[in-house]
């Protein structure tokens, strides 16, 4: 089980240096407004996140059931259990995931924000009384 929790951090650390990439393509696609290729980077981003996802479920289970509780703490709990040499490892694949996950976060934070800024633009250009007629029956304005 320790072997496969220090494969999970591995793994993520591959995907979150994927999403490092995809995510700044994604802003950039955002402001060109290029839905295919939004659509593209969402099709290569959202299993990326499933499997990042998958990976910290099953951390989490096996944490508890080594009996070291949950979170943060029960990895650095677990880390105590490991030799020296491949705790270090692990430490140094952890302390990278966690900043990988900041700056993922950071720039997903950074797309939402646009997209939210998209849609207010939208909703000025369009107004209260055109949206009602662009969805009334024509000749029909409510």
């Amino acid at each position: 089980m320790l072997s496969l929790l220090a494969q999970d951090v591995q793994d993520d650390l591959l995907d979150y240096q994927r999403l490092d990439g995809l995510l700044p393509e994604l802003h950039q696609a955002l402001l060109r407004r290029d839905n295919g290729r939004i659509g593209e980077l969402n099709a290569q981003i959202e299993p990326c996140c499933e499997q990042l996802r998958m990976r910290a479920q099953r951390r989490s289970k096996a944490l508890a059931a080594l009996g070291l509780g949950g979170g943060a703490v029960a990895m650095n709990r677990l880390l105590q259990h490991y030799p020296a040499e491949p705790r270090r490892q692990l430490e140094t694949g952890w302390q990278r995931l966690g900043e990988a996950a900041v700056r993922c976060a950071d720039c997903n934070e950074r797309n939402g924000r646009l997209l939210a800024m998209h849609h207010e633009i939208i909703e000025q250009l369009l107004g209260d009384s055109t949206r009602r007629q662009l969805y009334a029956p024509h000749g029909h304005a409510y």
